[in-house]
């Protein structure tokens, strides 16, 4: 059911929809396995900023973390979020394909 599909990748869509995640996702593409001091200082953000929307983007499963000794390090982990997209692509695309 698309309808069930598109909200299930709402917290998606919201994730990548703020410029602070993108330059967030932007930074960790540049450089893979960073902590939230690393993506703080290479965006000009506070740390409690940019664990807050880290946070946003781990929940939308866009992102995850490992812990070494006390800090968090983030690498991108799509996998869940792309499953996500692909039902909601194959469903809309089923109900195109009835008309």
């Amino acid at each position: 059911d698309p309808k069930s599909n598109f909200k299930e990748c709402l917290p998606i869509f919201n994730a990548l929809g703020s410029t602070t995640r993108q330059k967030i996702l932007f930074a960790i593409n540049e450089e893979d396995n960073l902590s939230v001091l690393s993506i703080a200082k290479r965006i000009n953000l506070s740390r409690p900023t940019v664990s807050h929307h880290l946070g946003i983007l781990q929940e939308a499963g866009i992102v995850s973390h490992r812990k070494v000794g006390t800090e968090r390090i983030y690498f991108f982990s799509f996998e869940d979020a792309l499953q996500k997209m692909m039902k909601l692509i194959d469903s809309v695309n089923a109900i195109k394909n009835e008309i």
